[in-house]
């Protein structure tokens, strides 16, 4: 099969193959070979197909995962995307839909800072791929305006050159669970969401037109995006002989609580107060502030998480979920420049 598009060997495929190589393999002349070698090599079209069906029912298997399991702002907005009461709209549809790929970016963007934050990794031989030129890729190192863009392709950009510069350098860190082409997907939708952002209102033929697009390469996303279920999103509340903690994981967002046995992180918990949001991805725990932080509703039912956007006039910058509005927590500001700070002193030579 000589299309470049469907290469056979790409870890993308590989557990659509393992589902077709689950009948065992088939002997030829004593030769053994692999079903879903067969149907890749004699068969190209019908491979092409096979894996779109795959496709589209490992999506559907892996809505309820997201629905109940991802950090709250990503699973909130793409319940509403399927079954709030615009998904049938396509204009609403489409929104909600970017709501949640960009969602998606800034909890990475939190994820990545935080680990290299508490890690204390020096990332200053690291670089960003920024564009490219007549004679190849243009590359630059890490800057304060760079890290503290309020311009999501950068973000994502940055999250690439860390997690890529990690890798190459053999650092182990956790992030590395991200894989390289799911940033491309997030910023290829980017580059529609830059479209969109030319219409002040797009029409439900435009809606319908850039739904084309967006459908296809957001569920490969999504499908690329399963370790975030393991991604617990969580603030300390009290302790007796445990840990209680908020928990921002699942689309509801009515305050639900938890007991954490946190062993030997325990102590780092609870040094972090109540005024602070942290992550346990499996065996890691680590602060996710400056980049996420969290909005009381002022009744004591509900907890937005809030994403930072930006920092304009020595201020840093917050969208709550379900909000469209920036909004400061002032008496944080000296603690986010002290995080800022480190990170800094990490990445900027």
């Amino acid at each position: 099969m000589a299309d470049s598009e469907f290469p056979y060997e790409h870890e993308r495929y590989q557990r659509f193959n393992e589902s077709l190589d689950e009948v065992g393999t088939i002997q030829i002349a004593g030769t053994e070979f692999l079903p879903s070698r067969i149907l890749y090599e004699m068969e190209p079209i019908g491979y092409v197909e096979a894996y779109q069906e795959f496709q589209d029912t490992e999506f559907e298997r892996l809505k309820d995962t997201v629905y109940n399991q991802y950090p709250s702002c990503i699973a909130y907005n793409f319940r509403l995307s399927e079954k709030g009461e615009g998904a049938s709209d396509p204009v609403r549809k489409l929104l909600h839909l970017k709501d949640t790929w960009e969602s998606i970016a800034f909890v990475l963007y939190a994820i990545v800072w935080g680990e290299i934050r508490h890690k204390a990794i020096d990332l200053k031989a690291a670089q960003v791929l920024v564009g490219t030129s007549p004679t190849g890729p243009v590359y630059r190192n890490f800057n304060t305006d760079r890290l503290i863009s309020d311009a999501l392709k950068i973000k994502i950009q940055n999250i690439k050159a860390v997690v890529e510069y990690s890798r190459a350098n053999g650092l182990g860190l956790k992030c590395e669970e991200i894989e390289p082409d799911l940033l491309d997907k997030l910023l290829a939708l980017q580059d529609i969401r830059n479209d969109i952002s030319h219409h002040t209102a797009p029409t439900r033929e435009e809606a319908e037109a850039e739904l084309l697009q967006v459908i296809p390469l957001f569920k490969e996303m999504l499908m690329m995006t399963e370790f975030l279920a393991e991604c617990k999103i969580l603030r300390f509340e009290s302790y007796t002989t445990k840990c209680r903690c908020e928990e921002f994981n699942g689309h509801y967002l009515n305050k639900e609580f938890g007991d954490f046995d946190f062993a030997a992180n325990q102590a780092f918990v609870l040094g972090l107060g109540q005024e602070q949001l942290f992550i346990k991805w499996d065996n890691e725990i680590f602060s996710l502030s400056p980049f996420l932080h969290f909005l009381k509703d002022g009744v004591g039912r509900e907890t937005y998480l809030s994403f930072f956007k930006g920092k304009k006039e020595g201020k840093y910058w917050f969208e709550p979920i379900t909000k469209r509005d920036e909004i400061s927590f002032d008496p944080l500001q000296a603690r986010f420049d002290g995080e800022q700070a480190v990170l800094i002193n990490l990445i900027v030579p």
